[in-house]
Order: structure tokens, then sequence, then C-alpha cells
């Protein structure tokens, strides 16, 4: 894909704020879960179909000397977000950084957007990351990322009415109750003193 490389970047794949040089390939993956237990005729088929998550396999790559329209000695870095504090842990170099930043992402779980010339994805995660290196790529980053899509739902919470026979409901008279401990303590007195005198 070197058109993309020197006309421009828009076309360029992008994992969040990383941006790559190169797209080697892509595989988008989309599937649909469908009911094995028959079907009554006539009714809705949607209710039988479940669209499940999107995911994409993306073959990037990211280099020290990237490729551009009229290159300059200094190479911008492949992270897109010129708000970000200065991270620490940077190596300095184009291929450092981006190895960096995805592996974060990774490690904290944080969901991502990701451009493709195709498509665009929200809501994705990082399931797995592979990085090959070998003598004739060492200043290149060849990462083999695969995301999928996290479905976000949304809560709505409402008060409910109280219902009228509830509200309007008035307390019985049900009147005084003797307490249990008073009528205990008669019915002893009451044993003793027939013990006394009848001997029961």
């Amino acid at each position: 894909m070197i058109t993309e490389l020197i006309f421009g970047g828009k076309l360029r794949a992008q994992v969040g704020i990383v941006q790559f040089d190169c797209s080697v390939d892509e595989k988008h993956n989309d599937e649909c879960e469908v009911t094995d237990h028959p079907v009554e005729m006539g009714s809705d088929m949607s209710d039988h179909i479940r669209k499940r998550p999107s995911s994409i396999e993306l073959h990037g790559l990211v280099t020290n000397t990237p490729i551009v329209f009229l290159a300059s000695s200094q190479a911008e870095s492949p992270l897109q977000d010129s708000l970000l504090p200065p991270n620490p842990l940077s190596s300095g170099t184009r291929v450092g950084d981006a190895y960096i930043e995805l592996m974060r992402l990774m490690d904290d779980g944080e969901t991502v957007d990701v451009v493709t010339s195709l498509r665009e994805y929200k809501n994705m995660a990082i399931t797995n990351m592979g990085v090959t290196r070998d003598k004739s790529t060492g200043n290149v980053l060849d990462a083999t990322l695969v995301l999928r899509e996290i479905a976000i739902a949304s809560t709505l919470a409402i008060d409910l009415p109280v219902p009228k026979n509830v509200a309007n409901k008035s307390k019985k008279n049900t009147g005084k109750k003797a307490k249990a401990a008073g009528s205990a303590g008669q019915t002893e007195k009451s044993s003793s003193t027939l013990f006394k005198m009848f001997g029961l």
C-alpha cells in the first residue's frame, strides 16, 4: 500500500492513537448466530438471528524510517494524539513508542476505535497481539492484532407509580394485644395457688 504512505495518512490503519505506516493485510469478520430449533411458519425471522460482535485481524507495520512524501530527517511519531502528556517509558523511537502504546492498551483493557480504508469500528478491545522480529526487521514493528467489539448497553432508571389500592389503604384497628410476658406470669401464679390449695 505504498500509495497510502505517499499521498496521505487517512487511508492508513489506525488503532486508538497508533497509526500504522502500512497495512499488510486485514481480515474483517462478522458473524450471526442462528437458532438450531425449528421456527414457526410466519414468525419474524429476526427474532431467531442474533448478530455477534464484530472482529478484525490487522497485520501492520511501523518503521523508524517511514516513506513519506518529501521525507524529512525528522519522522513524526506514530502516536496521533498531540494532547497526551509525555510518556516516561518512551523509547525515543517510532517503533518503540508504538509497541509501548499497543501493550498499554492491551494490558489496561482499554477499548479503542479502529479506522481502516474499508470500515471504522467502535469499542474494540485487543484480544491478541503478535510481534515478529528477525534480522531483516530489526527497525520495524511487524505486529498482528486481533480486536473484538464490545457491545455497550445503556440503562434507564424510572420511578414506578404507586398503585391506588396500596396508596389509599388504611390500617385496620385490631385492638390491644396482651403482652406475652404478662400472660406467662399470670399462668405461673395461678398454677402455684392451685398447687397450695389442692396439690395440683
